[in-house]
């Protein structure tokens, strides 16, 4: 009898325990979810900036490649890399002796022609003399058989001598000009050398600065214009003070670039420093690269300080493609989707859904939904269903499936 009765004991205490038990997880399922614990941020206006990045070497405007005109071997070398010059200025030195041996030459051709040309201009002269005086002689021989003071035969052979110095005139004169036109070929010849003594200094084409020097005194150079393979590099000049960057930027950002808009540029040699340029020009053809499509987008340094840059430094650039000004602004970890819906938590626990707008990647807009003080979850934990314990509802990145320009901080 106290056996049985302390079952019966002991099997109303379990039933009033799983009677408590239940009770208590249906009433958990039914209290709603309390207030996540964590850090809060205050919903405050602010500027959001949304840009488009790209990477480029920063160049020169303009860079020439300086070549010889003429072959031979380095004697000087007036600059060095770093230095600045300006158009016309003399930079290398080659060994003139050959092209003045050649000059010398073309000067003696050139006198003995102009000998020549002298010696024809006298010959003609005598010529133009004989002939006249051939042309009396005829005429007194003529007048003399027409009076029977002379024989026809005298009168004869003075017209043939006339004639022959006609001839003689004609070949005077055309010996004259082949001598003209001797001299024209030896001054050519003289002008030639002249040049070729000229081409052995090599002159600065541009103003800029010196960014290579390809040799050094001894060194054989070949000409750019009789050489197949172009010619010896002398140096490389550069116009330094106009560097322009050519980026490449994805076909799902280049809608939003456009000439004109300001760019943002950084160097890993002044990691602390952002120089400031432009974005010039906007390539119409884009280039395909392992199924990728870019755009080339031009941008110039406009920068006080752009002389701090070098030639071919790796150059990180974010445009500016769009601004806003004085908008409501929610760190983007505090922000929650599902589905196409966007929420965060407040303070309280409550969800609110919220309407967004642009991104940086650090910030995003608040349309709707939030005023400007209202405090929310800096970061919200993955909200639950309702549902058994532990069950998860879902919650997913609300950036997934939206493009962003390159992570800025909200301003």
């Amino acid at each position: 009898m106290n056996r049985n009765r302390k079952r019966q004991v002991m099997a109303a205490v379990a039933a009033a325990i799983v009677a408590t038990f239940a009770i208590g997880g249906y009433a958990w399922y039914r209290e709603p979810s309390k207030a996540p614990a964590g850090p809060t941020v205050e919903i405050r206006r602010g500027s959001l900036t949304e840009t488009a990045a790209a990477s480029g070497k920063i160049e020169p405007d303009v860079q020439v490649e300086v070549k010889s005109r003429a072959s031979g071997q380095v004697i000087e070398v007036l600059v060095q890399e770093g230095d600045t010059v300006e158009a016309g200025q003399l930079l290398v030195r080659l060994d003139p002796t050959d092209a003045e041996r050649a000059l010398a030459e073309a000067r003696v051709t050139r006198d003995r022609v102009r000998a020549d040309l002298a010696a024809a201009q006298a010959s003609l002269k005598a010529a133009e003399l004989e002939r006249k005086n051939n042309e009396v002689s005829q005429e007194v021989a003529e007048r003399s058989a027409e009076l029977g003071l002379g024989s026809t035969d005298a009168a004869r052979t003075a017209a043939h001598t006339t004639s022959v110095a006609a001839a003689n005139l004609t070949l005077r004169r055309a010996q004259l000009s082949a001598a003209q036109a001797q001299l024209k070929v030896a001054e050519f010849a003289v002008q030639d050398a002249e040049t070729r003594l000229k081409e052995m200094q090599i002159y600065a084409p541009i103003a800029g600065t010196v960014l290579d020097v390809a040799v050094e005194k001894g060194t054989l150079v070949s000409s750019a214009l009789t050489n197949v393979s172009g010619g010896s590099a002398v140096m490389t000049l550069a116009d330094l003070s106009n560097l322009r960057i050519i980026g490449a930027i994805d076909e799902a950002q280049i809608g939003r670039v456009a000439p004109g808009q300001r760019v943002e540029i950084r160097v890993d040699a002044y990691g602390d420093r952002v120089f400031q340029g432009v974005v010039d020009r906007v390539s119409p053809l884009g280039k395909e690269a392992s199924s990728v499509v870019t755009f080339d987008v031009e941008i110039v340094v406009k920068d006080k300080d752009a002389s701090l840059l070098r030639s071919g430094m790796s150059a990180d650039v974010e445009i500016v493609t769009a601004e806003q000004k004085d908008v409501l602004l929610v760190p983007l970890l505090a922000v929650q989707s599902q589905g196409k819906r966007r929420f965060v938590r407040l303070e309280s626990g409550e969800e609110r859904t919220i309407r967004t707008g642009a991104t940086d990647g650090t910030h995003m807009v608040v349309l709707e939904g939030l005023s400007e003080g209202d405090d929310v979850l800096a970061s919200a934990p993955m909200a639950t269903e309702p549902g058994p314990p532990g069950q998860p509802r879902g919650g997913q990145n609300p950036m997934r499936g939206m493009r962003m320009g390159a992570p800025r901080g909200g301003r």
